[in-house]
């Protein structure tokens, strides 16, 4: 996966102005996404969305979805189709009992490789489901998004379904702002725009500033100089339910990226009565991030539960740095989200690692596809 990095040409300065290499190429792709200029149509129209994808095909929409929809009021349902046991078929097909027309939904596929077993066979599962309701054809309610001539997408020419080209090298954890997601949000009614404006303006401030401005390198060398000492566990601490997603996708991106360094999720106030023992009395290896939008929680015990921990963290001399979003919207999530996978990518030039190589899932990836 090597090749991304030579799309990017500009140099980040370091401390001392001296020119280094930048991996800032990401955003240069994902500008494409929106060349793409994705329209939903009349599936936007669409109150139940299904989404059948894995890993990084969905991960960051649905950190999207869960973070901004109940603050929009959407009158949608999306449902994130990882790998689907029989008991979540079940309840879709309960709920299909009161889909009385086709355009009430839209399924969506997604697979940058289009060969994930997982979701060609939860794909192929829907399908036989929303065919046995609707048996004169799912064509104009379904899209393939993978890459051209793939296994995946010759099922969505096959079947004449709409097919959206996932082109371009950037895939899997550094996707969020790529056609495979802004395609979901579109329909889902989200603001696709405004969030890849946000992680634009975060792209820019990290790539236009000065190291010792450059909010992402001033993380990244925290967490890099405390990593020298034993702290390899990174744990992502929401004090939001609706950002718990994020922390997921959070979680995948440093996992995938950074495998000398372990990241974790935790929900607060839960795993204040669960975790904390651990965490102000255990191994002094771990790192905290705390992510907070205080606006939506103000006044409740969720923020005095914040405000007590950081200190509690501070007391302990635990180590830890906290985000805090303005507000819960497209936006800020685009923020945040950039914001992280600079830091991602300072990290790993500290780190000495190739961020964009994972052969360990590779190989298994590739065991499972020859079963």
């Amino acid at each position: 996966m090597a090749p991304y990095l030579c799309f990017h040409q500009k140099r980040r300065r370091d401390e001392s102005g001296a020119p280094r290499q930048a991996c800032g190429v990401i955003f240069l792709c994902y500008n494409f996404a929106m060349q793409n200029d994705f329209s939903p149509g009349d599936l936007a129209d669409s109150k139940y969305i299904f989404v059948v994808g894995i890993g990084g095909s969905d991960l960051a929409s649905k950190a999207v979805w869960n973070a901004v929809s109940l603050h929009k009021g959407l009158n949608k349902k999306v449902f994130f189709l990882e790998a689907p046991d029989h008991r979540e078929y079940s309840e879709i097909e309960d709920l299909l009992k009161n889909i009385e027309s086709q355009r009430e939904f839209t399924l969506v596929a997604i697979s940058k490789s289009g060969e994930t077993k997982e979701t060609l066979e939860t794909f192929e599962k829907m399908r036989e489901i929303l065919s046995q309701k609707f048996s004169d054809g799912l064509a104009d309610r379904v899209i393939v998004i993978s890459t051209k001539g793939s296994s995946l997408w010759k099922i969505g020419e096959e079947n004449k379904f709409q097919t959206v080209a996932w082109e371009g090298n950037i895939g899997g954890r550094f996707s969020a702002f790529t056609i495979a997601h802004t395609a979901v949000l579109k329909i889902a009614g989200v603001d696709a725009g405004s969030f890849v404006r946000g992680g634009d303006d975060m792209r820019k401030l990290c790539l236009e500033s000065a190291a010792e401005r450059n909010p992402a390198y001033l993380l990244a060398k925290e967490i890099f100089d405390v990593y020298k000492s034993g702290v390899n566990i990174w744990d992502f601490f929401i004090f939001n339910s609706e950002l718990e997603d994020l922390g997921k996708w959070s979680r995948q991106l440093i996992a995938e990226s950074l495998s000398l360094v372990t990241p974790t999720v935790s929900l607060g106030p839960t795993d204040l009565h669960s975790m904390l023992e651990l965490y102000l009395g255990g191994p002094k290896n771990r790192f905290t991030l705390f992510v907070i939008s205080v606006k939506e929680i103000a006044g409740e015990v969720n923020a005095q539960a914040f405000e007590n921990v950081t200190s509690a963290y501070k007391e302990a001399a635990l180590p830890f740095e906290k985000f805090e979003l303005p507000e819960i919207n497209e936006y800020e999530i685009g923020q945040y989200m950039e914001y992280l996978i600079e830091v991602v990518i300072e990290l790993g030039k500290l780190l000495e690692i190739n961020i964009f190589d994972q052969p360990a899932v590779e190989q298994y990836k590739n065991s499972i596809h020859n079963q």
